[in-house]
């Protein structure tokens, strides 16, 4: 039904089963294993929780929010926000990448990891592009204040589009980077 991906989680849940015949304990003792994956699934609720209230909270701002005070509530949610969802993830991947050690490492361990640094690149740039769309919104917000004529002729609402439209790709990478992770590291329960 799902073509390629169905064979891409066939393979990853193959290898993992091999993975798991092979490989002697995890030598992790039993509290620490369940300590570390409620830490492990704590964080990834925490981090995907946020990306979906962060696209209602997006939709619902567009539709109700002037520019100005959209801009705002990003700004000052995105810093407090960074703050949650950064740590989430840093305990996500720590007590992953504890597990993943102990559990063996194989072709499945290695896509984890490449993945999961795929999207701390994603996210870095992330960060940076919001700042500069904060930035590029600011300019616009002075232009359309100095100069009433903001139509097609204003370089700084070209720039706020192409930036959203870039926001807006980079978001659907991260979304697609972070499922891409929660899928595999399903693989190596399997």
């Amino acid at each position: 039904m799902f073509g390629p991906f169905s064979a891409v989680v066939d393979t990853a849940l193959a290898h993992a089963a091999a993975a798991r015949e092979t490989s002697a304990d995890s030598g992790l003792p039993t509290p620490l294993r369940l300590v570390l994956l409620a830490l492990l699934i704590l964080g990834a609720a925490i981090w995907i929780g946020g990306m979906a209230a962060v696209t209602v909270l997006s939709m619902v701002s567009r539709g109700t929010l002037e520019p100005a005070a959209r801009t705002a509530l990003f700004r000052d949610f995105g810093r407090r926000y960074l703050t949650v969802a950064s740590t989430a993830l840093a305990v996500t991947v720590i007590c992953g990448a504890v597990l993943l050690i102990a559990r063996g490492w194989d072709a499945l361990a290695t896509a984890i990891v490449v993945v999961v640094a795929a999207l701390v690149v994603a996210l870095a740039f992330g960060v940076r592009q919001a700042r500069a769309m904060r930035r590029l919104r600011q300019a616009e917000q002075a232009r359309t204040g100095n100069d009433a004529a903001d139509g097609d002729g204003n370089p700084a609402r070209h720039a706020v589009t192409a930036g959203a439209r870039r926001a807006a790709a980079l978001r659907a990478t991260i979304g697609l980077l972070s499922a891409a992770v929660f899928v595999l590291a399903i693989c190596t329960a399997a």
